[in-house]
């Protein structure tokens, strides 16, 4: 999980998180965000919204 969590905070856009989306499980993503600080929880949030 150490990968993911690593991918996931140096993801900068959505198509970023949608590249790690296809080499992980929902429950894998789900776990490791969990495990994220607020702020990083929070960014990751906010690079995602740029899909809308």
């Amino acid at each position: 999980m150490a990968k993911l969590k690593t991918a996931m905070l140096e993801a900068e856009t959505a198509a970023h998180l949608a590249a790690i989306i296809i080499d992980y499980t929902h429950e894998e993503m789900m776990v490791v965000f969990y495990e994220l600080e607020w702020e990083q929880q929070a960014r990751i949030k906010d690079i995602w919204k740029t899909v809308s």
